[in-house]
């Protein structure tokens, strides 16, 4: 979810890059940086966060070294039991449920600090006359950017200004 809604953030700012481009503006656009996952951390919020992201990343490869082994013997040819097979199913529905859950539940924790994070990016913006602020890490994984000034970089502002609430 999280990568769908940023693909739809980075093409609405390369049209808005583009549309500004074409149009005559009377004051010029100001394109900034910042990494949002290190700014969702730096809230209250990213511990839980965190921690939830562990104790899934824990629970799922438990779930899945158990599936595995199950799959190893598959492959290398023998039979599951039908027991083994039910096994097998409740395994399967249980990684499903599992991942589910804990995709609500860290989405859930982790919404406070985007709120907080999203709104301290629109003051700094208004404040500083930034016109368009871009995620740094997805940036450059879509290759939005090939270079950018370090000094682009708003994340340490972003922070400081979340640790001061």
């Amino acid at each position: 979810m999280r990568r769908l809604t940023l693909l739809g953030l980075a093409s609405a700012v390369l049209i808005a890059l583009f549309v500004t481009n074409l149009s005559a503006q009377s004051r010029p656009t100001s394109v900034v940086f910042v990494n949002s996952q290190a700014a969702l951390l730096a809230h209250p919020a990213g511990a839980k966060v965190t921690a939830l992201q562990e104790q899934a990343q824990t629970e799922v490869n438990d779930l899945v070294a158990s599936l595995n082994e199950l799959e190893q013997r598959l492959a290398a040819g023998e039979e599951l039991t039908p027991e083994e097979n039910e096994r097998y199913q409740a395994l399967q529905t249980s990684l499903s449920a599992v991942q589910n859950r804990y995709a609500e539940e860290i989405a859930a924790a982790a919404q406070p600090a985007v709120d907080a994070v999203n709104a301290v990016i629109a003051e700094l913006a208004q404040e500083n006359g930034y016109t368009i602020v871009m995620d740094r890490v997805e940036a450059a994984e879509q290759r939005l950017v090939v270079y950018s000034d370090p000094d682009l970089d708003i994340t340490p502002l972003v922070i400081e200004r979340l640790e001061a609430q």
